[in-house]
């Protein structure tokens, strides 16, 4: 997977997850677990498409994934 420079921009956990597929709810538990890469700014979590994507992989390398989602694609 090639990374470019907008993989590496803050995005919201809302915009993440209507990227990916995923409920802002879910992105925020799982950074809040410390399990997404993502900090807090100004009361709004902030993460990164390369951060998603990263979570993503690391669920299909444990099988624990939905064949829906492809960070290929997006």
């Amino acid at each position: 997977m090639s990374k470019d420079e907008n993989d590496y921009h803050l995005i919201s956990l809302a915009d993440a997850g209507k990227i990916y597929g995923f409920s802002p709810d879910y992105l925020r538990n799982l950074a809040q677990k410390q399990r997404l890469k993502a900090q807090k700014i100004g009361g709004i979590w902030l993460t990164t498409r390369a951060d998603v994507e990263e979570y993503i992989e690391s669920r299909q390398k444990r099988g624990a994934y939905r064949e829906d989602i492809d960070p290929e694609s997006s």
